[in-house]
């Protein structure tokens, strides 16, 4: 009976993924994905919040200082949370469900062993890589008593966001929901008591982060022992073909080195930024975190079509492919129009919510309204970027993935600084985003002009598609 009921669990998710009208499957799948990257953006703004009322501009910018540290874990989670969710998502798709399981098992065991690595070496030349990321005399205390908790807490940080991933990539969004939001709102309940109860600080922000990441991560590996998913991550099931490692990699390391690249561009932004005062650096780090709010909903859009791409596409169904993405083009750009409008109208009062110091409200108004500008495109580009990555093109997902912050916003950052000072600084996350959607789009039409042929043809082959890997 428990076997059957497993069977009927399956079968429900791969009728959405399959049979369930676009529309009907797109908001199925998104909503509860768009959900918990809110409470993540929610539960990653409250730190800011919180240490933004004890009016230390030095505190606020501390914590920004380690956001590329942040970035460069999830870097690491991308590569098996993006590249084992693509890989998975095509091979159910094929009905394979067992090399599917293989995949994710695999994928598991080998991000236990990246992180608890990459954690270590991290704690070591911690220092060293905060004053790379912008620290000064006066932030670095805040910015290492940050850090080190948090990556003392990378197994489990890394971990979770791999689990999510994989678990998107069987359609099972509202579980992968259930543990970012169940973690995220246990951090927002923790953190007033350790920063201001137990009177710790950043370091009180950060323990708090850690404990809400611990109680994800186990929510998703209970899920997985207690046999709901439809593949499975037992170490029995982990396998050394290298054909699934390069499979895992071919999309991963794009994913990956995009948002290592986002690391690197958020610690020069910081670099310039220092360049004009800690009081901007403090500014820019509360926009980044406000708007991140608009960058991260869009994100859970796009994640959350992913596997009904990455199926449909496994599956030869061309049609139900291009539908998705010009549905979710169309959801994301009228969002993102949204949050821009508000964004620039209420730039004053938002900058207030986390600090009231006047000369970081003077200058985060001013950034926000720069920002503002390229956020109706930014819709555009993610759900492309998640496209590419669904259907395993690993070319067009590295250009974009490299041209966001290595073509445009880190060359524009230290030419329009140049040129324009401050201004050339503000506007220059604008002018990436705008030029990075505009190569995407040409890269879409590319692709656009094949499926086009094909997609009224079901039974034929997939255009350029390798075998996933060989048995």
């Amino acid at each position: 009976m428990q076997k059957t009921q497993h069977l009927s669990i399956g079968q429900d998710r791969i009728d959405i993924l399959e049979n369930m009208p676009i529309n009907k499957a797109i908001w199925k799948l998104a909503l509860p994905t768009m959900a918990a990257m809110l409470i993540q953006v929610i539960y990653n703004m409250t730190d800011t919040f919180y240490i933004g009322k004890l009016n230390d501009p030095n505190m606020v910018a501390g914590i920004v200082i380690t956001m590329p540290i942040v970035f460069i874990l999830q870097a690491f989670g991308n590569v098996f949370a993006v590249g084992g969710a693509s890989l998975i998502s095509r091979l159910l798709g094929r009905g394979e469900r067992e090399e599917a399981g293989k995949v994710s098992a695999t994928a598991f065991w080998t991000a236990v062993l990246v992180f608890i690595v990459v954690g270590t070496i991290g704690l070591i030349f911690h220092r060293p890589l905060l004053f790379l990321c912008g620290a000064s005399p006066n932030t670095i205390g805040p910015a290492a008593s940050y850090a080190l908790i948090m990556l003392a807490g990378t197994p489990v940080i890394g971990l979770q966001h791999a689990l999510s991933g994989l678990l998107r990539s069987e359609g099972a969004t509202k579980e992968a929901m259930i543990g970012m939001i169940s973690g995220g709102l246990l951090n927002i309940i923790l953190d007033p008591v350790f920063i201001f109860g137990l009177d710790m600080g950043v370091a009180g922000a950060a323990i708090a982060t850690v404990i809400g990441n611990i109680f994800g991560f186990c929510y998703y590996l209970a899920f997985y022992l207690r046999k709901k998913s439809l593949v499975s991550i037992s170490p029995k099931k982990y396998s050394f073909n290298p054909d699934i490692f390069k499979e895992i990699l071919k999309i991963g390391v794009p994913a990956s080195f995009g948002m290592a690249l986002q690391s690197i561009g958020a610690t020069l932004t910081n670099v310039v930024a220092a360049g004009f005062g800690d009081n901007i650096v403090a500014a820019n780090g509360v926009v980044i975190r406000g708007t991140n709010i608009a960058f991260m909903v869009t994100i859970g859009l796009a994640q959350g079509c992913q596997p009904l791409m990455g199926y449909n596409y496994g599956a030869k169904k061309y049609n139900r492919l291009v539908a998705t993405i010009k549905r979710a083009i169309t959801i994301g750009t009228v969002m993102d129009i949204c949050f821009a409008v508000l964004f620039y109208l209420l730039a004053d009062i938002w900058i207030r919510v986390f600090i009231n110091d006047p000369e970081v409200i003077y200058y985060g108004v001013r950034i926000l309204h720069a920002l503002a500008i390229a956020l109706p495109f930014m819709g555009i580009q993610l759900v492309l970027m998640n496209m590419f990555q669904s259907l395993g093109k690993a070319v067009e997902s590295l250009i974009i993935s490299v041209g966001r912050q290595g073509l445009f916003y880190i060359p524009a950052l230290f030419l329009f600084s140049r040129l324009w000072g401050f201004n050339g600084f503000r506007f220059s996350h604008a002018f990436g985003d705008i030029a990075t959607t505009c190569l995407a789009i040409i890269l879409f039409f590319r692709l656009r002009g094949q499926l086009a042929a094909i997609k009224d043809k079901p039974e034929e082959e997939p255009l350029q598609e390798e075998p996933a890997y060989s048995n």
